[in-house]
């Protein structure tokens, strides 16, 4: 069976995910990149060092964004959403890492407590940190014997 995901269902897929695609503009072309990403308060979070990504956030930040689910071919969901993006700076930047770091850490395991604890510490990082405010989501789903 095919579907729609209802509003709270798309929220749940976005909390629950920690890897996602960024869809931009890079010099007049699409440009799609996997991220790793946090979901918060109705933004996602992510980190990223200078590249083709950075360049076309700075040029245009009208974004779409992409997460799935996928069990098997005939059972997945999938959100879709769209909005703009911030290249942040200062303490927004500082508490976006942390928030990204937070999610992160259980996936990534012990090798990266050093990096997670420097980063609460209010050490020095590289990289920009990014927000994506999502003004427009949807999702779909297939259910099916697997």
């Amino acid at each position: 069976m095919l579907g729609d995901l209802d509003a709270a269902d798309v929220e749940a897929e976005l909390r629950g995910g920690v890897v996602g695609r960024i869809g931009c503009l890079s010099s007049g072309r699409p440009y799609v990149v996997p991220v790793c990403y946090v979901y918060h308060e109705g933004c996602v979070y992510g980190h990223s060092m200078p590249g083709a990504k950075l360049t076309a956030l700075s040029h245009d930040d009208t974004v779409c964004f992409e997460v799935e689910n996928i069990t098997d071919l005939s059972n997945w969901r999938s959100v879709i959403a769209w909005g703009t993006a911030e290249l942040l700076q200062g303490s927004a930047a500082r508490d976006g890492l942390n928030l990204l770091l937070d999610r992160l850490a259980p996936v990534l395991g012990p090798e990266f407590a050093a990096a997670h604890a420097a980063a609460h510490s209010g050490a020095e990082f590289t990289g920009t940190v990014y927000r994506i405010h999502l003004a427009e989501k949807t999702g779909r789903f297939e259910t099916g014997s697997g």
